[in-house]
């Protein structure tokens, strides 16, 4: 220690009691006091708990994202967009302005992806108005196929019991259907309704149908309120509202329970009869219902009929087959099964669509929406200022209650330690650093010195050392 830094350090102790200064003596470490500033100099007490060398989970989770949305398949990942937006914000939360680079790259990405996804939905909708053609014209010819193999394997007094039958079915669910309206009308009797007003409830009962994806449904459509039944592919609505306005008050809650519980029944036996045609819709919304039933039935015999009367080779049937195996050969050669899904929809998550874009590529209208951001994140310069500028936002948001200030002369106030294992990083300049380590040390020195036990110097300051352990995760993970 010098003579004028012992000085000094007597004087302060005559002041204000030497148990509250620490020092560190600079000419044992051979560091000149003429290149050392009090900017510089400032002193970090690291704990189990608090180090600023444990990376912060914002940096991993900021790494973790850029190195995802590099890796991902912009064509395939249905989150594409909102995982960069994602991570704008991250690098945007870091506060560091040296991440804007980063932050305007990723927002030119999201510009080439949404012009890529126009050129994207344009060639799968040109693709899926080719497929739907192509499967509308085999499934006709396929299904024409079938209804006459149908009726070929049936003779004519087979058709006769199936029209039959059928009609038969008809029959008992219109004598079903009618006498659920008569229990309806008993009920509305049996609480004093007048006649007209019950041939009008019964009379201007109507349903909806809303297609729709899941089990779901809203309770109300409109005045509309749904039914008590599950369905798998829609929801199903009566007009309650329109109903219940027609009758008095104290008869509205009665008969709100006695439309929820004969609206389902009723919806479900017209159905069966004669399907439901959907004015939102503008057509018949069930495929399979007992009066389309007994037309094709008809029909079939009428196809029948005419096939005994007209000459037929006698292996029809068999030809019929021969037919039938050909269109699907044609069918499985003419439309692509890669690129659909299970629906028969365009998948472009498929390498068969992919393909399809080269043309884009080389014509400039499709481009790889993250090459840029991965050159960036590949740039060892600029990851080296990102990270140096992450260890000061490290340091400068440590624990004030861990840091201390280093006077030009070497003096500073060690915060109260109460952690058995730590470490005590003094900051001279940034080519060179103390690091004092007080395991199961109760009390650290007064002074530090190059022979003070336990200390060590290193040719970097903490914002290098930590900078350089951010730049290492980056590049290498």
């Amino acid at each position: 220690m010098n003579i004028f830094s012992s000085f000094s350090l007597i004087f302060l102790c005559i002041i204000t009691g030497c148990d509250d200064y620490n020092h560190i003596d600079y000419s044992s470490f051979n560091i000149d006091p003429e290149i050392i500033t009090s900017k510089e100099q400032q002193g970090f007490i690291i704990t189990d708990t608090y180090s600023p060398f444990k990376v912060p989970s914002d940096f991993t989770n900021l790494k973790n994202s850029s190195q995802l949305l590099i890796n991902s398949n912009w064509l395939s990942n249905p989150h594409y967009l909102e995982d960069i937006y994602h991570l704008i914000y991250q690098f945007n939360q870091t506060h560091i302005d040296d991440s804007n680079v980063f932050v305007q790259s990723l927002y030119n990405s999201a510009l080439i992806y949404k012009r890529n996804m126009i050129e994207v939905n344009i060639l799968k909708r040109q693709l899926q108005d080719d497929v739907n053609n192509k499967l509308h014209y085999y499934q006709q010819e396929i299904a024409l196929i079938n209804t006459r193999l149908s009726i070929m394997d049936m003779n004519e007094e087979q058709h006769i019991e199936n029209i039959a039958m059928i009609k038969n079915t008809i029959k008992e669910k219109q004598q079903y259907y009618a006498k659920l309206r008569r229990e309806l009308k008993e009920e509305l009797h049996a609480i004093k309704l007048n006649n007209d007003l019950i041939f009008t409830l019964i009379s201007d009962l109507k349903f909806k149908y809303k297609a729709h994806d899941t089990i779901n449904c809203s309770t109300y459509l409109g005045d509309y309120k749904k039914l008590n039944i599950v369905s798998p592919y829609a929801c199903i609505y009566y007009n309650h509202d329109e109903l219940i306005t027609k009758v008095p008050v104290n008869h509205q809650k009665q008969i709100n329970a006695i439309f929820d519980h004969y609206a389902p029944k009723l919806w479900h036996t017209m159905v069966e009869l004669n399907g439901h045609f959907e004015p939102n819709y503008d057509k018949q919304v069930f495929d399979s219902y007992l009066q389309k039933d007994l037309v094709f039935a008809n029909n079939n015999l009428a196809e029948r009929r005419l096939m005994n009367i007209k000459p037929h080779p006698c292996d029809a049937i068999g030809l019929e087959i021969k037919q039938l195996k050909k269109l699907n050969l044609e069918m499985n050669a003419d439309i692509n099964r890669a690129l659909l899904d299970d629906n028969d929809q365009i998948n472009i998550s498929t390498p068969s669509f992919y393909s399809k874009l080269a043309p884009l590529f080389t014509n400039g209208k499709i481009k790889d929406p993250i090459i840029n951001f991965s050159l960036l994140c590949d740039n060892k310069n600029l990851i080296e200022k990102f990270t140096h500028k992450y260890a000061e936002k490290i340091l400068n948001e440590y624990p004030k209650s861990l840091t201390f200030h280093i006077e030009n002369n070497g003096t500073f106030t060690l915060p109260k330690i109460r952690a058995k294992h730590y470490k005590i990083v003094l900051n001279v300049n940034k080519n060179y650093s103390v690091i004092y380590n007080g395991h199961r040390v109760l009390t650290p020195p007064t002074d530090f010195t190059q022979t003070t036990p336990n200390t060590t110097t290193v040719q970097y300051d903490l914002n290098q050392l930590i900078s350089q352990q951010l730049f290492e995760k980056w590049i290498d993970s």
